[in-house]
């Protein structure tokens, strides 16, 4: 049984024995609340032709979308898709079915969280709508396109997007949607004034409309307004009512999001408990509903509770758990790339498939085409067997190459685990050394040119001897600072997560990202040796350095754990993020990777552009890297 499904099962038995205590009446469920009705299901299986299985679908496919259940639209609507390109309908009359379920596919797609596939679809089913001159369609899947700016953070995009269809829409039920969508963006520019105002308009408007989810999403945002006011008695009392309504009517994804933010509250308030049992329940209702995104948020608000409480193991290992959610997302937006490459290649082939065939029945019964069939039968045997004969070749040809590769790729590994090994010896002798000859000049030299100084200092009124008691003197400093330079007494005389913390706090300054920094158990990473000590400091400098000249990031995180037998430092940020397979990595990071080198260190890097950027080193501490 994988973690998550263990994870899962904990918690919603911990949900489950905490019900009774949830003032809130937060409820979580053993089983997945959303049952599609058999009868809409059973319309769908007797649908004969396609227009008939377009019809069937529709009431489906609204079900889902209005319970949040994105999987199951995103289903039927790539089955329908399917169902059409093989259909016998005309291009022209298969435009209008294409309009409909690209743009049904799309916001899918979006709520899903996979933007690069919405955008794919939006753009494709604006094109169809203009092509059936559908002023509506357009305008419907712009707003779609200004949703997916919004969602990659590229608020200006959006906001233009945004202002352009006020401009060109007179559709009341658009413009009041575009208002919703300006309420969240001013909301994450922390601008609440204007968020306000537009939240308020769209509210009153959708109330009048009895657009119920449209209502408790515009609350939400009008909830969360409040809490960024310091109002949080209200904003908590919002997220209840919202809560509340989103569960009596199954809109399952407002009720994760009302959730969540309650939970965040409760951590606020300080009343871990209440909090921990709420987003455990929030948790477990994500993972039953495939929600990868609320899981994200849960797992972040979770990782915050246990690191505020001191629980960093726990903290680690959620932190551990969102990391590999967050490549399931982008391993879930690769896939769909190719799977949609994969559909166009197959489309294409059948085709040219099709083209062959009227070919051949246009040919078939003249002479000239039973000549070429009875030159082909002969011709291709013998292409066959050259053709083998050349693929023999290549893979022999390919084998040798390939066996002298991996020869020089082992006589290169030999050389580079030589050369380590020479160089950790000689760093370790290095330091042995440093401290032997600081050691002499403090203890030994040192003191005896104290010794000469006192018996000289008791003979100060001979002639000459002031002037040579300050030689003697200068000469003790000089041998003095030079036992210092040899081992750096910042990282002897103070603890070292206490040295951290103050290089740290020397960035707290407005205007630069806030640090926080954590160590845990601080007595035990104390004791780690200075020349672990001196590259681990070095190593956090350079990151540092990086976060404040390229993230953009407001907030950094460090935390710094000693746990079986491993020091592990997880760095992250909420910057811009960058690209780890098309961006190139500097100097200061391949000088990391060398340092770590002497320690048997491994890094690892977990980024991706406006998602910010998690940074996982790893040192296995042996005997040799403590103090004496």
């Amino acid at each position: 049984m994988s973690k998550r499904a263990l994870l899962f099962i904990c918690m919603l038995i911990v949900s489950f024995s905490c019900l009774g205590q949830d003032q809130g009446g937060f409820t979580a469920y053993g089983d997945l609340p959303v049952k599609t009705p058999d009868s809409l299901l059973r319309k769908l299986e007797l649908a004969g032709d396609f227009k008939e299985k377009m019809l069937a679908a529709q009431p489906l496919m609204a079900f889902h979308n209005a319970h949040g259940t994105t999987d199951s639209v995103i289903f039927y609507s790539r089955q329908l898709i399917d169902a059409l390109n093989k259909s016998s309908l005309r291009s022209g009359e298969k435009l209008p079915y294409q309009s409909t379920l690209y743009q049904t596919l799309a916001k899918a797609y979006h709520d899903k969280g996979l933007h690069e596939e919405a955008l794919r679809f939006y753009l494709e089913g604006a094109r169809v709508a203009e092509a059936l001159g559908d002023k509506a369609a357009v305008n419907d899947n712009k707003l779609g396109i200004a949703d997916v700016y919004f969602a990659r953070n590229e608020q200006n995009k959006a906001i233009a997007a945004y202002n352009d269809l006020l401009a060109t829409s007179r559709d009341e039920q658009l413009k009041h949607i575009v208002f919703k969508q300006l309420s969240v963006i001013y909301l994450d520019r922390k601008e609440l004034v204007l968020a306000q105002q537009y939240a308020e308009k769209a509210l009153l408007f959708f109330r009048q409309s009895n657009q119920l989810k449209n209502e408790l999403q515009t609350k939400l945002t009008l909830g969360i307004i409040a809490e960024l006011d310091q109002q949080t008695e209200e904003a908590f009392s919002i997220y209840n009512e919202v809560k509340n309504n989103a569960q009596q009517h199954q809109f399952f994804d407002i009720y994760i999001n009302a959730g969540q933010r309650m939970g965040d509250l409760l951590i606020a308030k300080q009343d871990y408990e209440n909090a921990k049992r709420l987003l455990s329940m929030v948790y477990a209702n994500a993972i039953q509903w495939n929600d990868l995104n609320a899981q994200l948020k849960v797992l972040n608000s979770l990782r915050t509770l246990h690191a505020t409480t001191g629980d960093y193991q726990n903290a680690y290992a959620l932190m551990t758990q969102y990391m590999g959610i967050s490549r399931e997302v982008l391993d879930m937006q690769n896939k769909k790339e190719i799977n949609e490459l994969e559909i166009k290649y197959q489309t294409a082939q059948k085709e040219k498939e099709i083209l062959n065939k009227e070919n051949e029945l246009n040919h078939q019964e003249t002479i000239k085409y039973s000549l070429l069939i009875g030159f082909l039968a002969i011709l291709l045997p013998v292409i066959g067997l050259l053709y083998m004969y050349y693929q023999k070749l290549q893979a022999q040809s390919k084998l040798n190459a390939t066996m002298e590769e991996m020869n020089q790729q082992k006589i290169t590994a030999l050389l580079k685990d030589k050369e380590l090994a020479l160089l950790k010896a000689s760093v370790s002798g290095q330091e042995k050394e440093r401290k032997r000859i600081a050691g002499e000049l403090h203890d030994s030299i040192g003191g005896n040119l104290a010794a000469i100084k006192l018996q000289l200092s008791n003979q100060a009124h001979a002639n000459g001897l002031k002037e040579l008691i300050q030689q003697v003197d200068d000469t003790y400093h000089q041998v003095r600072d030079l036992s210092h330079d040899l081992v750096p007494q910042k990282f002897t005389n103070t603890g070292f997560t206490e040295l951290i913390a103050g290089y740290l706090r020397q960035f707290d300054i407005p205007g630069n990202a806030r640090i926080s920094f954590q160590a845990y158990p601080p007595e035990e990473i104390d004791l780690i040796g200075t020349t672990l000590k001196v590259e681990i400091y070095k190593i956090m400098q350079e990151l540092i350095t990086n976060a404040q000249k390229h993230s953009q990031a407001s907030k950094v995180e460090i935390q710094l754990t000693q746990i079986d037998g491993m020091l592990k430092l997880l760095f992250e940020d909420n910057g811009k993020g960058f690209s780890t397979e098309t961006t190139r990595h500097g100097i200061g990071l391949q000088n990391i990777r060398e340092r770590l080198k002497l320690f048997d260190g491994m890094l690892s890097i977990d980024s991706f552009p406006s998602k910010g950027t998690v940074i996982d080193i790893e040192i296995p501490l042996k005997p040799a890297w403590y103090e004496a």
